[in-house]
């Protein structure tokens, strides 16, 4: 076990919490539910598969991959960065970064950003993975960055967030909260919508920020701590927050999922719930991966419960991503479940080599999703009709 100072490590393949001083000294790692059986309504067919790395070996690192029109970006803890051709899983170029990585990648415009453990930025070429520029940020990088408008900004586990030029990697402006002693391992990315952006930090605050200068525009508390002690009042916002249609949803842990208005960060609706994974929503609901492994579905504009998938319990299921008329998520052990978006019933699944998924697939367009797991494969799937 590795030991950190103020870090609480999150086991992604037990889903045990485990503190930084050896308190949890027993393994009470939860038994995951076994894989329900169920007749298939839809085919998962892997188009092409490609093992780039060793992955992230025995960290927990949501290093979920980044996508432009032609081409998937991936990162491994050891420092590779890799283009794959999204078409044909063609390796287009892999660079060596000699740093230990911990964050991204991101991609704006023909650049792709990546964080390290020591609070390294790297800016890297998308055309050829050729280094541009290097930077410096306070402490480690957990969480992806984000870039528009000629800004890279990067949230590091201290509860900093910095700015940084796109052009050159000069240091525009800095944002602080005050973490608490005892966090999660992990980190959600800030979201930058036009002239604004929206962090998540670890105390359970959610902000707004002017984009150009880091000015501050509102503050929530969307999780509030509670109980006697400090495991028990842990609050993280680890799940990226969702900005669609001037409205914010995020997710703590232990803490509530909450949908706000990104004018003014006032509450359209709340409800308790335990995620550090993911959220993700389309025109009618949200769909949010609790930290019991069970997957909610909650109506956009009520927050009324539409279906919850119970039969994932334990399982460290990932974030979930909305392909087409379903809903996809991986497990911890190599698992790759898709839901009906209607009722959250199971249409098909299939699995990759055995090796843990902890990066939320991504998908294009609605019909391909990309999957890479800790083990450092990266595979693509459609889904067609089950003969």
């Amino acid at each position: 076990m590795k030991y950190y100072s103020k870090i609480l490590i999150v086991g992604a393949l037990s889903g045990l919490l485990c503190a930084c001083n050896g308190f949890f000294d027993k393994d009470n790692t939860p038994t995951p539910t076994p894989l329900t059986k169920f007749k298939p309504e839809a085919k998962a067919t892997m188009l092409w598969h490609s093992h780039l790395n060793f992955g992230v070996g025995d960290d927990y690192l949501k290093l979920v991959p980044a996508m432009t029109d032609d081409s998937i970006y991936t990162a491994a803890r050891l420092g590779e960065v890799a283009a794959i051709n999204k078409q044909n899983g063609k390796t287009l170029w892999t660079t060596e970064t000699h740093t230990p990585l911990s964050a991204g990648p991101a991609t704006d415009k023909d650049l792709v950003f990546i964080g390290g453990r020591s609070g390294k930025v790297l800016a890297l070429r998308q055309a050829d993975g050729k280094i541009v520029w290097q930077a410096q940020a306070p402490t480690e990088i957990l969480a992806p960055p984000a870039a528009s408008a000629d800004i890279v900004l990067v949230k590091t586990i201290d509860g900093q967030l910095t700015a940084f030029s796109e052009t050159d990697g000069h240091i525009l402006w800095h944002y602080q909260q005050v973490e608490p002693n005892l966090i999660l391992r992990s980190g959600s990315a800030p979201q930058i919508d036009h002239d604004v952006v929206v962090a998540g930090f670890a105390n359970g605050n959610l902000t707004k920020l002017t984009l150009s200068d880091g000015n501050l525009l509102w503050q929530t508390t969307v999780g509030v701590p509670q109980g006697s002690f400090a495991i028990q009042r842990m609050v993280d916002i680890d799940a990226d927050p969702v900005i669609f249609n001037r409205q914010v949803f995020v997710a703590t842990y232990q803490g509530r999922i909450a949908a706000l208005e990104l004018s003014s960060g006032k509450e359209i609706w709340t409800h308790d719930i335990s995620s550090f994974t993911g959220l993700n929503l389309d025109q009618k609901r949200v769909y949010v991966s609790d930290a019991s492994g069970h997957l909610w579905a909650f109506d956009k504009e009520s927050g009324q419960v539409a279906w919850r998938q119970t039969q994932l319990e334990n399982r460290n299921i990932t974030g979930p991503a909305v392909m087409g008329d379903y809903v996809i998520v991986g497990d911890g052990e190599g698992y790759i479940h898709w839901m009906s978006k209607q009722d959250g019933h199971f249409v098909a699944r299939t699995r990759i080599w055995g090796s843990a998924i902890l990066a939320t697939p991504v998908v294009d367009n609605n019909q391909i999703a990309y999957v890479l797991t800790r083990d450092g494969y990266l595979a693509a799937f459609k889904l067609g009709q089950e003969s």
